[in-house]
């Protein structure tokens, strides 16, 4: 019996860990195989993305472009749009609050749609509504 079978023979399980005194593979030849093609992988598909990033850039200086101007540099557009594009929260005035802290107590459960329209037309009166 070679060292492998005494391994695998010390626990059928499959796992791994220490048995006797003995350590055995946690992972199997297929999986190990497995594992080292993802890793060749993803090292291709950063190495093209760096590649592809380099000549971006060279592109950017070939045509006078100015780096970490978001208006130029697409990771930095993709920041500032999210910034600007954010929505302002709703700041009900005191009567808004007053309204809409009625119609909690009231408490009466989901409503309509046209109970809704009803609610935001009389919220509306009393200073801007949004969403």
């Amino acid at each position: 019996m070679d060292e492998r079978e005494k391994i695998n023979s010390n626990n059928g399980d499959g796992g791994g860990g220490v048995n006797g005194g003995l350590v055995y593979p946690v992972m199997t030849e297929e999986q190990i195989q497995i594992l080292r093609h993802q890793i060749v992988a993803y090292t291709i598909i950063s190495e093209q993305l760096v590649q592809m990033y380099k000549t971006f850039i060279a592109q950017q200086h070939f045509f006078g472009m100015e780096i970490g101007n978001p208006s130029c540099d697409p990771l930095m557009a993709l920041g500032a749009s999210k910034i600007s594009s954010r929505r302002q929260r709703w700041a009900p005035t005191p009567v808004q609050l007053q309204i809409l802290e009625k119609l909690f107590i009231q408490g009466s459960g989901t409503r309509t749609k046209e109970k809704m329209k009803e609610i935001t037309n009389e919220l509306a009166q009393h200073g801007p509504v949004t969403e």
